[in-house]
């Protein structure tokens, strides 16, 4: 198999895989009679499939131009919007292990300020 027929099919494929979910996508975010099809305990949350959907619509548009224009000025705002937009979901998933992790502390330190602050106004007369 030479490199064109393998760069041919390689295209295609990815061109179902990005059919597929966009249906899947647009199935799920409808709400229609396959979503409540699905067990309620396993549902995804459709907040969070708009989410994943619109990255990839994203990166659906910002990668062809970007590969066909590589130093014009939309190509370096949709890398911008691509670059924020993945930067949104590092952190986000950061955020989910950090949070996980610290959450003791940070009830703890929930708890500090709410002692201050009750503390200091029973200290302060009621004018």
């Amino acid at each position: 198999m030479n490199q064109s027929t393998l760069t041919a099919l390689v295209i295609v494929f990815l061109s179902l895989l990005a059919v597929c979910v966009t249906l899947t996508s647009i199935v799920v975010l409808s709400g229609g009679m396959l979503y409540h099809k699905i067990p309620m305990k396993s549902r995804p949350r459709r907040w969070l499939i708009a989410i994943f959907f619109s990255y990839f619509v994203v990166f659906c548009v910002w990668f062809p131009v970007w590969f066909l224009y590589p130093h014009s000025a939309i190509s370096n705002v949709l890398s911008f919007v691509f670059l924020a937009f993945t930067a949104f979901i590092a952190a986000w998933y950061v955020l989910g292990k950090v949070g996980a992790l610290l959450s003791p502390l940070i009830l703890a330190a929930i708890a500090l300020v709410e002692w201050i602050k009750e503390r200091s106004q029973r200290r302060d007369p009621p004018v």
